[in-house]
């Protein structure tokens, strides 16, 4: 019988951890030290801390789909741990790209380190996930399955800077369209859930169909892990998220509820895009700018768009041949993506 998916995530986190620490390790210098805080390992002074380090949902993707084929996930945590020093790299980077001051009810690196420091940080972990993915080899796999691995990681990071390079080429553009703005999240987010799961069927031995099967079903559960990600940043609780309330209406970011609601069309989708397209205001009331998106049907049209995206990635993962288990606890985990709290 197939355990639940949250034995299984605990299993699987237990295994990335204990593999990410070995990458990165206990070595001394500020750069280490910088990564592990950045991970959540130790705090701004170098002290061991129980820091949030995130949920490794991308990572256990990994290990979910390769033992659902029938692999073992100690043989492929390896990938696990690249395909989380990717994230986190790109997160890193996110954040000076964006400013952002708080991460994970935490300080962010650069405002402590700087930004030149705290790229070096990030670069550092990217050249980590290329060293922790070839881990593969002592793991008994063979080389042309290693070298299709480190592919797939290798296409992943491309399109995710490729989607994190038009995101910011929207900044200060008043008018993204819908299309546009999805093309873009295929690269950033998108990418980031695609690849593991084909990482992943790939260790476990599927076969090139399945391994595309996987790769669609990872697409759409991360084109609804976004849809949810834009809900949160103009709906999310503080106290959940660890970021502040409204960030993205505060940094005036064209994401899906806002496109949306322009898209709405009539004189209030007007005057709402008019003001949105002005700088923010002191004291600027956010609250009222999100009941407006509401009013718009910002949010049930992202809403609706997610639950789509979920829809299409139970159909991918029909073509699977899995078992009726492991379907039910690969779809259980898509909806952990669409659905989480924070």
């Amino acid at each position: 019988m197939t355990p639940s998916l949250d034995a299984l995530l605990t299993g699987y986190r237990a295994l990335i951890e204990a593999e990410l620490r070995e990458v990165v390790g206990a070595r001394e210098g500020e750069l280490w030290s910088w990564m592990r805080y950045h991970l959540g390992w130790e705090d701004a002074d170098g002290r061991p801390s129980e820091a949030a380090s995130g949920k490794l949902l991308r990572a256990a993707g990994v290990l979910l789909a390769a033992e659902a084929l029938g692999g073992d996930p100690a043989r492929a945590v390896p990938a696990a741990a690249a395909i989380e020093l990717v994230h986190n790299f790109s997160l890193l980077h996110d954040d000076i790209e964006d400013r952002s001051e708080r991460r994970r009810d935490r300080a962010t690196l650069w405002t402590l380190i700087g930004v030149p420091q705290a790229i070096n940080a990030g670069d550092g972990m990217h050249a980590l996930a290329r060293l922790a993915l070839l881990r593969l080899a002592a793991r008994g796999f063979e080389d042309a399955t290693v070298l299709a691995a480190a592919l797939e990681l290798d296409q992943a990071c491309l399109r995710l800077v490729e989607g994190q390079q038009a995101d910011m080429a929207m900044e200060g553009r008043s008018e993204v369209t819908r299309d546009t703005y999805l093309a873009m999240i295929e690269g950033k987010t998108a990418a980031m859930f695609a690849t593991p799961l084909a990482l992943g069927a790939l260790l476990g031995g599927g076969s090139s169909a399945q391994v595309q099967a996987f790769r669609e079903f990872g697409h759409h559960t991360g084109m609804a892990f976004q849809a949810a990600d834009d809900l949160l940043g103009i709906w999310g609780d503080p106290r959940v998220t660890g970021k502040a309330a409204s960030d993205d209406l505060r940094a005036r970011k064209m994401t899906l509820p806002v496109i949306a609601a322009i898209e709405a069309g009539g004189d209030e989708a007007t005057a709402f895009a008019l003001d949105y397209a002005r700088p923010p205001a002191p004291g600027e009331d956010y609250a009222g700018l999100a009941a407006r998106i509401e009013h718009l049907g910002g949010r049930a049209a992202t809403e609706a768009y997610a639950a789509a995206e979920e829809a299409a990635a139970r159909d991918a993962l029909a073509r699977t041949t899995l078992g009726e288990e492991w379907r039910e606890a690969l779809l259980a985990f898509s909806s952990a993506a669409t659905y989480r709290a924070s």
